[in-house]
């Protein structure tokens, strides 16, 4: 929930400049993509409040209650936001979306079952999770693309994706390749369908990538896919063997995505919000904004794996994630200075930093439920 509504607060109120008195009048003009978007933005959010009530919960007053108090919070923080302009017909789209996003959980997951959907998905293990964060960071990639090269930078993004799913798939469901495969062209199905609309070209060369790379875990030999085992206890863990290919993968779509498109000048400059005097606060560059931070929260995850075995507390594992944070991002947000379409921000440094923490705690607990789980299906 935290991570949606950092989400939202990017997308309506970027780049958060904001003035001592109300500057703008209450807005009733409204299009058909800004009311579809409006609910459809708060559809995850009412959804996961409803996954928050007991089991076979039936849709609550609380969830119009939380839709329209964010909303309403957002609709007065753009009172005083130059450029921005509250609206009523925001807060009944979005709590509209919250109350369909709630319905839809009280409606479907009573109805799911649980341990079929569990294993087809590969959620009962936490290195999945890295995978289902890289959804919504390809969604945002493509959507950030306006066409050129930028879109080229989900090759090694969806080659991560590739080589992660067909180390779960090969190592731990032990499936066949065909299986594999199919696994990886499903996801990327789903995760190229924003960059297919505006780089066709590109979305296709993502795409091979995700699957040579799925196809290449599935028949790489095990000394280079397992840990180092003894005569007495054989290999077994992969996780890290599989994050030392993916995680160089993702650094180079990480530097790639901060620096495309645009080139350096000679001139650095920075600033506390979140984009540099003189750049507007277009679409796409709030879409490229959400990608930066989303792929914190992706790495903070992946260092939380890296190091869950040997560091499975937020207290322990917390600083680690937040130490390689901020190296990187500080290091980006120094490169990006140099980029006029850019700048550096202190501001997105700060959401970097905190994208990272929630990437860690969301390890952690899902290792916890992971754990929870193995215990109770053991013999008494």
């Amino acid at each position: 929930m935290a991570y949606l509504l950092m989400a939202v607060a990017v997308i309506t109120l970027a780049p958060f400049r904001f003035v001592p008195s109300p500057t703008n009048a209450i807005s009733l003009t409204w299009t058909t993509f800004d009311l579809v978007m409006n609910v459809a933005m708060f559809v995850p959010i009412g959804f996961i409040h409803q996954l928050t009530r007991p089991a076979r919960a039936r849709l609550a007053w609380s969830a119009v209650f939380l839709g329209m108090g964010i909303s309403v919070a957002i609709e007065s923080a753009q009172a005083f936001a130059p450029g921005r302009f509250p609206s009523p017909l925001d807060v009944a789209t979005n709590t509209t979306g919250a109350v369909v996003g709630a319905w839809l959980a009280a409606r479907s997951v009573p109805r799911v079952d649980v341990g079929r959907a569990v294993r087809a998905s590969g959620v009962e293990l936490p290195l999945m999770g890295l995978v289902y964060l890289l959804l919504p960071l390809a969604w945002l990639g493509g959507l950030g693309s306006d066409g050129g090269g930028r879109a080229w930078t989900l090759v090694p993004l969806s080659a991560a994706a590739g080589w992660i799913i067909g180390a779960v798939f090969t190592s731990f469901e032990r499936a066949k390749l065909p299986r594999t495969l199919l696994a990886a062209a499903a996801w990327l199905t789903v995760a190229l369908v924003p960059a297919a609309f505006v780089a066709t070209g590109a979305a296709a060369g993502a795409a091979l990538a995700g699957l040579a790379a799925a196809w290449m875990r599935g028949v790489a030999p095990p000394r280079i896919t397992f840990e180092r085992g003894t005569a007495e206890q054989p290999p077994r863990r992969f996780e890290a063997p599989t994050l030392h290919v993916a995680l160089p993968l993702l650094l180079i779509y990480l530097t790639a995505a901060s620096l495309t498109p645009g080139k350096p000048s000679g001139t650095w400059t920075g600033a506390l919000t979140l984009l540099p005097p003189g750049v507007s606060p277009t679409t796409l560059v709030i879409f490229r904004a959400l990608e930066h931070i989303g792929a914190f929260a992706l790495a903070g995850y992946a260092i939380a794996e890296y190091k869950g075995r040997s560091l499975d507390r937020f207290g322990s594992v917390a600083p680690v994630a937040l130490g390689w944070a901020l190296v990187l991002s500080s290091g980006l947000q120094w490169a990006r200075g140099w980029y006029p379409g850019y700048g550096a921000s202190a501001l997105l440094l700060t959401l970097t930093l905190i994208a990272a923490v929630l990437g860690a705690r969301l390890y952690l607990l899902q290792l916890a439920h992971i754990r929870a789980l193995t215990a109770s299906a053991r013999p008494a």
